[in-house]
């Protein structure tokens, strides 16, 4: 059946006060039932750089030179200490949020805000390490 159909079929069944709304729940329902139904994942290839800025390096980077590595040191002791350990947890010893969760204690969405804080953090102090070299 498609989204025409099922509109026909259930607007007479509600009470229908703003039509636009209603019409794009009922189209997205629709979308998503299909989806479920057909099983298919949808993937977008996302390039790396639309991500991320190039210019700066990441903290797994080998290439790092020594004002970067003195960056880097120098602002991860200005993280607060569960940003530093989540942060250095997952991308110095490669684990995963349930293993951060268990080391530290900390709920599952404070360790991906710790680390997602922790990165933007990371970046604008070395950034602004970086440019008053």
């Amino acid at each position: 059946m498609d989204v025409y159909e099922e509109v026909q079929q259930k607007m007479h069944r509600y009470d229908v006060r703003n039509f636009h709304t209603w019409l794009y729940s009922v189209a997205k329902n629709h979308c998503l039932q299909r989806l479920r139904k057909d099983k298919q994942a949808l993937f977008v290839n996302i390039d790396h750089a639309d991500m991320e800025n190039e210019d700066v390096f990441t903290l797994l980077d080998k290439a790092k030179t020594s004002e970067e590595e003195t960056a880097l040191a120098y602002c991860l002791d200005e993280l607060t200490v569960e940003q530093r350990r989540s942060v250095e947890f997952f991308y110095y010893e490669n684990k995963s949020y349930a293993d951060i969760v268990s080391l530290t204690g900390y709920t599952l969405a404070k360790v991906k805000s710790y680390i997602q804080n922790g990165k933007r953090n990371l970046k604008n102090c070395i950034l602004g390490r970086l440019k008053k070299d």
